[in-house]
């Protein structure tokens, strides 16, 4: 689970308790009020008029340091300098303690000594730490790899460098903390909507999955498994496999995902599911597939969440755009040859592919009819992998079509940087 905490820094907003009261409405996880400038008689007084916003709209308040504060108004969540964790103890009130570490030693100590949750920085330049070099996301690795409990990251986190920290994903990276941010901004919601798409884009590495995107079919399987066939195409180098079952229940549906999620899991490939954003939901596959007709991204995000994969097939450059600003991760477009899969399917021109390549900035997956003997004619189309169904589970080998398809995919996408 991802979130985003907002750290106070009250000088740095126009309206603070405006500000307040918008983050509160906000899914921002919890605010740590942080005034260091006030006295703890000041940091009361403004402490009393932010937990009633926070009450109104139920929303966690962390205390920072005055712990006598948190006591008098009731509040049992309190984040400590670590110098003050240090020589902190607990009398049983409180039943969240934060502190903010700046080594692994500071982190291990933290946990021993019975922390909630940790904050790691600072991680990235920042104007609050001016001539201090940042630590880094490989300092958040390793601090995530030496403790269990919660870490957040915290400095200098916006939109653009939250990218990054999808390298230190692991069980106890739980999200970042953000001051400036929200302090100057006038939408706290926008904000983390936007930090939240940036770190799971980066985190789903969707532009490297597709490059040779497998779909399955089973008109080929021939008396064998689809499991079987699946393993083949995966240890073959498929880089993403798309389940593609038709005229099923969504209960059978979900049993035939599983088995082939577990397949997938195996070759750390991520499963789509094709049309059904409840197999995708209820098999624990890593995204679904979307045609013009299986509704639209925007739905499918509100369902299944900002941590999955969701592709949605394009065949103009409207329905591009349209896709990417409903929230997907990629386009689908074709068919680029033809297909005989799909019997409605119109045949792309290589310009209109070029232009949605073009027009969008989210990756483009090029689909129909494509073979190990006709992909190269995709070069410099712009296009960051291609799908293929029956070039792949058809063919007689497939693990060694699958590894010639991928030397070609490859040569396909690095053309278009000629």
């Amino acid at each position: 689970m991802f979130n985003t905490v907002c750290v106070t820094a009250r000088k740095l907003s126009s309206n603070f308790l405006d500000t307040i009261e918008k983050l509160a409405k906000s899914k921002v996880q919890f605010i740590i009020l942080r005034e260091k400038d006030l006295n703890e008689n000041e940091y009361f007084e403004l402490a009393k008029n932010v937990n009633e916003i926070c009450k109104n709209h139920n929303k966690t308040l962390v205390i920072h340091k005055y712990f006598e504060c948190a006591k008098k108004l009731g509040i049992k969540n309190i984040h400590l300098p670590f110098s003050d964790f240090a020589d902190f103890e607990n009398d049983g009130f409180f039943q969240n303690i934060g502190t903010s570490i700046h080594s692994v030693k500071d982190a291990v100590f933290a946990e021993s000594h019975g922390a909630s949750y940790i904050t790691a920085g600072h991680i990235f330049t920042t104007d609050c730490k001016k001539g201090f070099k940042p630590r880094g996301v490989e300092f958040l690795k390793y601090v995530c790899q030496s403790v269990k409990i919660p870490v957040y990251a915290i400095g200098g986190i916006n939109e653009n460098t939250v990218q990054k920290l999808a390298e230190a994903e692991s069980k106890n990276f739980c999200g970042v903390c953000v001051m400036s941010g929200f302090m100057k901004c006038q939408n706290p919601s926008a904000l983390i909507n936007k930090i939240e798409t940036e770190y799971f884009y980066m985190k789903k590495n969707v532009k490297q999955s597709i490059l040779l995107y497998a779909i399955t079919d089973r008109h080929w399987l021939c008396g064998r498994s689809l499991e079987e066939d699946v393993e083949k195409a995966l240890n073959g180098g498929a880089t993403m496999l798309q389940l593609r079952e038709k005229n099923i229940d969504d209960e059978k549906y979900i049993y035939i995902a599983k088995s082939i999620h577990t397949v997938c899991q195996k070759y750390n490939v991520p499963l789509i599911i094709n049309d059904n954003v409840n197999v995708c939901l209820k098999s624990g596959a890593e995204g679904v597939h979307l045609g013009q007709n299986d509704g639209n991204a925007a739905e499918a995000r509100k369902f299944l969440g900002n941590d999955k994969i969701i592709g949605v097939t394009a065949r103009t450059v409207e329905q591009a755009v349209k896709a990417e600003q409903d929230g997907a991760d990629y386009v689908g477009s074709g068919a680029v040859f033809g297909t005989n899969t799909k019997g409605d399917a119109v045949k792309m021109s290589f310009d209109t592919l070029k232009n949605i390549c073009s027009t969008v900035s989210i990756p483009v997956t090029a689909i129909g009819g494509i073979t190990s003997d006709n992909v190269l004619q995709l070069k410099n189309s712009g296009v960051s992998g291609v799908a293929v169904v029956s070039g792949i589970f058809a063919a007689d080998d497939i693990e060694s079509s699958v590894r010639e398809l991928k030397i070609k995919a490859s040569e396909v996408v690095n053309g278009r940087l000629n």
